[in-house]
């Protein structure tokens, strides 16, 4: 029978503090997609977060992917709250959270080097949390067998 006992704090609080990140980082880029004066990041030649949350990528069917990626976080957070890591039904929908996480990560950095040619750090903050959470929460669940 799984418990909460059989993942390791760590886990927990890194998961925890990664889903955080996360959802913070995603905040600030949802409010830049609706002000880009907000927006911090300087204009260059590889570097360039206004021509890549403008792009024609930065929105999937109508809805800005900044957004999408706030409300994975959130429910990502939720799903690695304390009371989340009691009840043993919920490591399948965490796994398959990160997972399809994953799956968006590897679409929009293919968007950014093949068809917008520029990379935004904040964006790229946002694809390192994920794929970090992926690991941990992964790895945690190989390691319990």
């Amino acid at each position: 029978m799984s418990t909460d006992t059989q993942v390791r704090p760590w886990v927990k609080v890194t998961s925890l503090v990664l889903a955080l990140a996360g959802l913070a980082v995603s905040a600030y880029l949802t409010v830049t997609h609706f002000s880009a004066e907000a927006l911090l990041c300087s204009e260059g030649a590889v570097l360039d977060c206004g021509t890549v949350t403008t792009s024609e990528q930065s929105t999937l069917l109508g809805v800005p992917v900044a957004i999408l990626g706030l409300v994975f976080f959130v429910f990502v957070t939720a799903l690695c709250l304390p009371f989340a890591w009691r009840d043993p039904r919920l490591r399948w929908l965490r796994l398959g959270s990160v997972a399809v996480g994953v799956l968006f990560v590897v679409y929009l950095v293919t968007a950014e080097f093949a068809l917008i040619g520029k990379i935004c750090p904040w964006c790229t903050v946002v694809h390192v949390v994920t794929l970090a959470l992926a690991g941990v929460l992964v790895t945690a669940e190989l390691r319990r067998g």
